[in-house]
């Protein structure tokens, strides 16, 4: 048997641990909000810049652990507004108590994020995660290093389903154990490894009937199937023999692997020993592990085998579980009828591959999970082996070795094919995908009741000649799920449909898993690789993604579609947090299988004000002369450099410090503005009067601000905070300043409505805000004042002054 070399880990431990440490700090960085955009080398901190200068690098992601007396760094390569960044390394941790900065693993980055999750999650333990974390790096730098040797083609245009299947060398960018395999040695991972092109004969037994459940929707059953496929394979004589010896036995198969672990427990021994099951050995013909492992693939067998595996994948050990048997037997079902032949009809762009059949072995009323085999309709069989197929989750990994993405091969041949630039080509092709996957999907949803686990490993996309998406496929026996507002519909189908595969979901909990694994797992991790590949702007394909949903609104009748619209947060799997609380998914609780996040919706970027929020330049921006005041009041971006010790000094005056408390020491003023000003949440303003500098305002957008989660925010809603810095009611302006603050955020088209939540100590700003327009909500209680919630429309504004509508319809 093949032994990976002395030297294999070390040639490609570096580039494995990166690789992991990248999928962690993602992981990270989707389940906690403890974190920002860090821009620029500070003054006020010797030691940090000292650290930056060093390494070259002024764009961070900071995470902030200052409640255990640290603060981490991670230098930014590309950001992405879907949330998986890319980063250059070392990664350095400062110790708050001290200064001292340092560069840190991935496990001293584990340790710190298990004592900050402590607080939330008390029972999480960084000690199994690290050590999964390692075995996914070691396997990693194993796959590198194989794929360093024998350079299969995984990043060609055109590939067969299977070359699709094996493809997936880097694993799931937002998992901290991407490609954990539990279990398996270093022999087993290369002998049954989809990522080393793997392909193996199945180990068969031979069990008494009696102990073994089968079904099928076909006419033959699987065991049936089985014997016939073996038979005709050119066994050798003593396998033969004992096929015809126990002629009513059933053939059920297994993972060579999973064949040794079954052997090893203490039911099958039991079950050998009183001659219930035989074991014939490795026979028949090779299969070959797709993406998933378990799932083996013949191109000339009629079927699939999505076997158990006791080894542990990412978060779960891979068993099929009578339940999720069940499931995928009952769409398989469906699909039969007139529900599932209309289906099919309605929306041609979705294939779903289904799971006919299934294998239960039993002994003493028990399940042996190990034995539990689901069958599935191979539908790349022969000629059609060799469909250009895509692996969504493939499509969306990193490049490897240097190569250039798969992705970007497709994008730049099919632009080559239709004489297109690459860049419209991209959009050209997102667009196709958005119409093939996402619409149709929806329309299955309210039409049919069905909504499955659509994350990028379960879906395939089938391109066209011009390599654009023709179809997607779907697979996943576990993965059928049914809203239960169709229980009705679904039983006059099949009358005892999902009477024991726990199918049907409440809608409202349907919601959390559409946003995890159609939105935020397959198309979010789309859009991320059209970004960070630089085919096209992240930004401009969520505008055509919420351009797909607008229309589709008025015709859904689930609510999803508006969900996706305007929830200020959407749902995510926690598989960072899942792991550190020990969580295996497949046998967790039903109800809690997993640990859920919420994260801002990227969506809403839509609506997103750059002017306002992310101004190009620092140069003046607005300007207007108050004749009665005899005043020019301008308005230009804060400039770190020439503005920071302004104000520090304005936030220590008396009249500041009760409302805005920001009488900071300088450093960690700084520290403010260096995170806030590179996100995408606020930006701050120096208002001048006649050119000396008086006034201070920011704004905010008010569906990523603390203000939101008080009322039902609008993603073009945005907000301002004023401050005015003399004493001297003669340099205040306090009206012109607030007009003119007003004024230029009307001016923006992504602005609907203004907010504000002006402290009720503050009765001044509030009547100033009143004076211009603004009407009082309600009253709320923020964490850390009582304010007065407060909304502007620009027709109130105008109302007031209506000068400032004339000049807004003449631009």
């Amino acid at each position: 048997m093949e032994k990976i070399t002395s030297n294999a880990i070390n040639t490609h431990r570096h580039t494995a641990e990166q690789i992991n440490y990248t999928a962690l700090l993602n992981s990270f960085c989707r389940e906690f909000s403890n974190w920002s955009r860090y821009e620029g080398i500070p003054k006020h901190d010797e030691a940090l810049a000292e650290w930056f200068r060093h390494t070259g690098q002024t764009w961070h992601i900071r995470i902030d652990f200052t409640a255990i007396g640290y603060e981490v760094y991670a230098p930014l390569q590309y950001f992405s507004e879907t949330g998986i960044h890319s980063f250059y390394f070392p990664v350095a941790e400062k110790e708050l108590a001290t200064d001292h900065l340092q560069e840190i693993n991935p496990f001293r980055f584990l340790e710190l994020v298990t004592q900050y999750a402590k607080t939330m999650y008390p029972d999480v333990d960084a000690e199994r995660t690290a050590y999964l974390m390692q075995n996914s790096i070691d396997n990693l730098g194993i796959f590198l290093d194989r794929q360093a040797t024998n350079q299969p083609a995984i990043t060609r245009a055109k590939q067969s389903f299977i070359e699709a299947e094996q493809s997936l060398l880097l694993g799931h960018n937002l998992h901290p154990l991407t490609k954990t395999r539990e279990g398996f040695t270093t022999d087993d991972l290369l002998r049954y490894s989809p990522e080393t092109q793997a392909r193996f004969p199945l180990h068969y037994f031979l069990i008494h009937p009696d102990c073994v459940t089968e079904k099928t929707t076909e006419t033959t059953l699987p065991c049936d199937w089985l014997k016939q496929e073996l038979l005709a394979s050119g066994l050798p004589i003593a396998a033969k023999t004992m096929l015809r010896e126990y002629y009513d036995y059933k053939v059920v198969p297994t993972h060579p692997w999973e064949a040794v672990y079954l052997l090893q427990q203490p039911a099958v021994q039991e079950m050998l020993a009183k001659g219930m099951v035989y074991s014939i050995g490795e026979a028949g013909a090779l299969y070959a592990p797709t993406s998933s492992v378990r799932t083996v693939y013949n191109e000339q067998s009629d079927w699939m085998y999505k076997l158990s595996l006791h080894v542990k994948m990412t978060n779960s050990y891979r068993v099929n579980y009578p339940h999720e048997l069940y499931r995928g037997h009952d769409a398989a079902r469906l699909m039969k009828t007139n529900w599932g032949k209309a289906l099919q009809q309605q929306y041609p762009q979705v294939e779903f591959i289904t799971d006919p059949g299934y294998i239960m072995v039993s002994w003493n009323g028990e399940v042996i999970n190990g034995f539990t085999t689901s069958v599935r309709r191979n539908v790349f069989k022969g000629s059609a082996a060799q469909k250009n197929i895509s692996l969504i989750a493939a499509l969306s990994q990193d490049s490897i070795a240097n190569e250039l993405p798969r992705l970007v091969n497709i994008i730049h041949e099919a632009a080559g094919r239709q004489n297109k630039p690459v860049r419209e080509t991209a959009i050209d092709w997102f667009s196709q995908y958005l119409r093939v996957c996402v619409q149709p999907l929806i329309g299955i949803f309210n039409d049919f009741g069905l909504g499955s686990e659509y994350h990028q490993q379960n879906i395939l996309l089938e391109l066209n000649d011009n390599l654009f998406p023709a179809k997607i496929i779907f697979r996943d026996n576990q993965g059928f799920f049914f809203r239960e507002g169709k229980v009705n519909d679904l039983l006059q189908a099949i009358p005892d449909f999902g009477s024991n595969s726990r199918s049907f979901i409440p809608e409202e909990r349907m919601y959390r898993y559409w946003d995890h694994y159609l939105i935020s797992n397959n198309l979010f991790g789309l859009i991320n690789a059209f970004g960070k590949h630089q085919l096209a702007d992240e930004r401009t394909l969520l505008g055509l993604t919420y351009d797909l949903l607008l229309p589709l609104r008025d015709s859904d009748t689930t609510g999803l579609v508006n969900h996706f619209l305007t929830a200020h947060k959407l749902n995510t799997k926690g598989n960072l947090l899942t792991s550190l609380n020990n969580m295996d998914e497949a046998s967790a609780p039903r109800t809690n299988p997993a640990v859920y996040r919420t994260y801002y919706n990227p969506l809403h970027k839509y609506f997103f004000s750059d002017t306002l929020i992310n101004p190009a330049s620092k140069e003046s921006c607005y300007n207007r002369y108050f004749p009665k005041e005899g005043v020019t009041i301008s308005f230009r971006p804060i400039d770190l450099e020439r503005d920071l010790d302004m104000l520090h000094e304005w936030f220590h005056r008396e009249h500041a410090i009760k409302i805005w408390q920001m009488n900071w020491p300088i450093r960690q003023l700084e520290t403010y503005y260096r995170t806030l000003l590179a996100g995408d949440l606020l930006y701050a303003y120096i208002g001048e009067a006649n050119g000396e500098p008086t006034c201070y305002f920011e704004v905010y957008w008010a569906c990523r601000d603390l203000v939101g989660e008080y009322y039902e925010a609008l993603p073009t809603d945005y907000g301002t905070h004023q401050y005015i810095a003399p004493v001297d009611p003669k340099k205040k302006y306090v009206s012109p300043f607030t007009q003119c603050m007003v004024d230029y955020v009307f001016a923006q088209p992504q602005v609907g409505k203004m907010v504000g939540e002006g402290s009720v100590d503050s009765l001044a700003s509030l009547m100033n805000k009143m004076h211009v327009g603004f009407r009082i909500d309600k009253v709320i209680e923020m964490p850390h004042k009582k304010a007065n919630l407060n909304f502007c429309y620009r027709e109130w504004f105008w109302a007031r002054f209506p000068e400032y509508g004339l000049i807004q319809a003449k631009g």
